[in-house]
């Protein structure tokens, strides 16, 4: 349930939030054309033409949905699809108590994980925001005549975000609504990082990214080419699996001989095991037991965020503060996660967010968040 204005736990977020929203947004004029249209370059340098009010979208298989609500400022106006695994995701954290009206999307273009086209058209979407990794996806949009707006899903997850808001930006033709957004971001996660470098290699801490386990494959981050690469980079710790590429499965021989400090985990919606199994080593199929973190019990799950916090989303500069605060916590002892994201929350999705809800988020984190 919304809740408006709990001041005790916030005593400068409301002019943080006055300075914040000040100057930056713009709306489109109610009394325009809507049969105009707009002309922009997407993430995958295509030119795409689309209404210039679009009041029907859909969010296709990119983990898009927390960007689109803060940009909105905690709703999700026009919102008329989404995939179901998204959706059953999403059920499951904050977000539906923020923009609630999402439960009620259409999600019956999906048959069984698959886009079924003449359902999508049914919809009558304006637009349709997609991978701009997914080709196949943008061509099939364009024979179907559907305008379709391409978000990068490669790089660093800790820039990516704010390219998103700039897209959505053009595409809702508010330029600079998001400006206090993303110099608020790009502050906390420079001054993170750069505390995070003074740590010496010698006392670099060695994190390792469980991907997801299903089936009994393990799969972890490596180096480069996914995101995990560029969240553990930001905040100064070794991967432990470093010595393979992207997302990858490995077998637990090979963890074993990295013996990771910390373990974090994606959380549900990706990783389909939780750090007390871990810990525990209920695993079916899985002896976690011979490694360093599960027996100093440092195990770590974000539980969901918004969505995820492994992929790009837009509380990228909380997701680096908790890595940092859980690799070198004596180094943040003086920055208070939990306080830091109820004021984060405040501002950029007008929401606040209760001490059960952030416990939800921070589930197993440094006692003193």
């Amino acid at each position: 349930m919304l809740k408006k204005c709990i001041r005790c736990f916030l005593p400068a977020a409301g002019l943080l939030l006055m300075l914040f929203a000040c100057g930056d947004v713009t709306t489109p004029q109610a009394a325009e054309n809507a049969n105009k249209t707009i002309t922009l370059i997407d993430h995958a340098g295509k030119e795409v033409t689309i209404p210039a009010q679009p009041r029907r979208v859909v969010i296709d298989q990119v983990p898009l949905i927390a960007t689109y609500v803060m940009f909105h400022g905690g709703s999700a106006p026009y919102i008329v699809g989404l995939s179901g695994n998204v959706l059953a995701a999403v059920s499951q954290t904050a977000l539906v108590d923020i923009a609630p009206e999402i439960k009620s999307v259409s999600t019956a273009h999906y048959t069984n994980g698959e886009l079924n086209v003449e359902q999508l058209l049914n919809l009558k979407p304006d637009v349709v925001f997609f991978s701009a990794g997914n080709t196949a996806r943008g061509e099939l949009f364009a024979k179907a005549g559907i305008p379709a707006v391409g978000f990068s899903t490669n790089g660093d997850p800790t820039t990516l975000y704010a390219d998103w808001l700039r897209l959505l930006e053009k595409v809702f033709r508010q330029p600079g609504k998001m400006n206090g957004m993303i110099k608020y971001g790009d502050k906390l996660i420079a001054d993170v990082a750069k505390r995070a470098s003074s740590v010496p290699d010698k006392r670099r801490k060695k994190m390792m990214i469980l991907f997801n386990y299903n089936n009994g494959e393990l799969r972890v981050s490596g180096s480069r080419k996914h995101f995990g690469y560029h969240w553990l980079r930001t905040v100064n710790v070794l991967n432990a699996a470093e010595s393979v590429q992207g997302v990858t499965a490995v077998n637990l021989e090979q963890v074993y001989g990295w013996q990771p400090e910390l373990i974090v985990m994606p959380g549900n919606g990706q990783c389909s095991i939780t750090p007390s199994e871990v810990i525990e080593n209920t695993v079916e199929g899985a002896d976690f037991s011979p490694l360093r973190a599960v027996g100093d019990g440092k195990v770590y799950s974000s539980e969901l965020g918004l969505w995820s916090w492994y992929t790009p989303n837009p509380d990228a500069p909380l997701v680096v503060l908790w890595l940092a605060k859980l690799a070198y916590p004596d180094l943040f002892a003086d920055m208070d996660l939990k306080k830091k994201t109820f004021e984060y929350y405040h501002m950029f999705y007008h929401y606040d967010l209760t001490a059960a809800q952030i416990d939800a988020v921070y589930r197993g984190v440094l006692p003193n968040g």
